[in-house]
């Protein structure tokens, strides 16, 4: 058993310390620093922990929607943020030739970016989710 905490059990206790013991004390006019702050530290915790899902749930539906892009291997760091960037680009690339212009392909499409834009709005602001 692991007793060493990962990074997003660390920002969540920092965060905790900065609501409960720091921002209390802060001056009336430092207070809205301090809560940007606590909200910066949770979704830095969120994107920790469900980033890289994030990013290869998408980068998977983005292979699917271009008929395949298939790497040699699975991307992992860097790689796969730089995979990302190219299935993007790809995506454009697509779009504005018009291959997304029938309706299958219209509804496929729109489909990845609602997804997409859940995914990522989870981990930026999960009240836009739940409301």
């Amino acid at each position: 058993m692991n007793s060493i905490s990962d990074a997003a059990d660390l920002m969540a206790t920092a965060r905790e310390a900065l609501l409960n013991d720091v921002l209390p004390a802060l001056p009336k006019d430092r207070r809205y620093a301090g809560l940007m702050i606590a909200n910066v530290m949770a979704m830095a915790a969120r994107e920790h922990a469900r980033g890289g899902a994030a990013m290869r749930d998408e980068a998977e539906r983005l292979r699917t929607l271009l008929g395949g892009f298939d790497p040699l291997a699975t991307p992992t760091g860097e790689e796969a943020d730089s995979e990302l960037r190219a299935l993007r680009r790809a995506l454009s690339v697509a779009i504005r030739r018009g291959r997304f212009d029938d309706p299958p392909s219209r509804r496929a499409l729109e489909a990845h970016i609602a997804q997409t834009a859940a995914d990522w709005a989870a981990i930026s602001n999960p009240k836009v989710i739940r409301a």
